[in-house]
């Protein structure tokens, strides 16, 4: 087997400390390995943390500094752009990778068919803890039920497993072939919320064989500390922008040769993302919940009758931004 190089690329902002960690980490590793950190304009020690940085020869450390903060989907679109390897991750500077990360990632088929492979992970709530052997419900419950995952070199289709499409669009449980995030164009969209979204389903629908390591340990930790200020905990304009992402989302869903197939897995989707939006994430009485809880009733309303009609009602038509117009800040931006 041929060495492998392996780039990480690692959005920042403000949080020098998780840097710390992962330039400990990689020191101690012996696979050749591309750090591309992407400072979003961060006002902490971080452009010093990089600066001091001490990393063996085999560690190269690309370092780019955004000239305006643009959050991120750009951050990551930006080190996509920057990485050599042949194998690619997406990062949070915070994230953990276990210690035996690269002894199961040598024995996934990427170099034997698989455009990308998907992994387990922790869910940690705190950050004492590490290896909490927890994953978000859906999918622990794909784990738990999938077939078509031997060991170790097995490969599938979305044809033989579109259940994949609905583990959570993370984009950070997966391993990608270069040449696949190029050929097939996995960029994030320039929004601050539900960016995930399309790298993930793009992922799937345009590989040909992916890799599932079902056999495999959970591989990183990530947090989700509950905190009032994180993005997941946001109600607001900025989370409008769902709705035309998903209007496109839906189209180029229409149009692949397993539409028939994949359609009722996007359905499944949208139902579980529209409740966790008005029940969960509005669930409080207050005003701002209240009124929010309102305004997303009312487009997924106009979503739902777009999926059972293939037609926008003509208030839709009249108010529905495109995601380019999105992306250019003309409505849910924070640029």
């Amino acid at each position: 087997m041929s060495v492998r190089n392996y780039s990480f690329v690692i959005p920042a902002y403000n949080d020098a400390q998780g840097l710390k960690v992962h330039l400990k980490y990689f020191s101690s590793r012996p696979e050749n390995i591309q750090l591309v950190i992407v400072d979003d304009c961060s006002d902490d020690n971080t452009a010093d943390i990089i600066q001091n940085a001490s990393l063996p020869d085999n560690i190269t450390l690309t370092y780019h500094r955004q000239q305006t903060n643009g959050g991120p989907a750009l951050a990551r679109n930006t080190g996509r752009d920057l990485v050599t390897g042949d194998y690619v991750m997406f990062l949070d500077a915070d994230d953990l990778l276990s210690d035996y990360f690269f002894d199961y990632i040598a024995l996934a088929p990427l170099e034997n068919g698989a455009d990308f492979a998907l992994f387990k992970y922790h869910l940690a709530r705190s950050h004492e803890q590490r290896y909490s052997y927890e994953m978000h419900q859906v999918d622990a419950t794909f784990f738990t039920r999938i077939e078509h995952a031997p060991f170790p070199m097995g490969t599938v289709t979305l044809e033989e497993m579109p259940s994949a499409l609905n583990t959570v669009n993370f984009p950070w449980n997966k391993i990608y072939r270069r040449d696949f995030l190029e050929r097939a164009d996995i960029r994030f969209p320039d929004l601050r919320m539900h960016e995930d979204i399309p790298p993930h389903w793009h992922s799937f629908m345009r590989s040909k064989r992916f890799s599932v390591l079902g056999w495999a340990p959970p591989l990183i930790t990530h947090y989700e500390i509950e905190q009032g200020t994180r993005a997941t905990n946001y109600i607001g304009e900025r989370r409008m922008g769902v709705f035309p992402l998903l209007h496109e989302l839906h189209k180029e869903l229409g149009a692949h040769p397993l539409a028939e197939k994949l359609l009722p897995e996007f359905d499944a989707f949208c139902h579980d993302m529209f409740a966790w939006m008005t029940d969960t994430l509005c669930a409080r009485k207050d005003k701002t919940s209240r009124e929010w809880r309102k305004k997303y009733k009312e487009e997924i309303d106009l979503f739902q009758v777009y999926l059972e009609t293939g037609e926008h009602s003509s208030a839709q038509k009249n108010q529905l931004p495109s995601l380019g117009r999105l992306q250019r800040g003309e409505r849910g931006a924070s640029r």
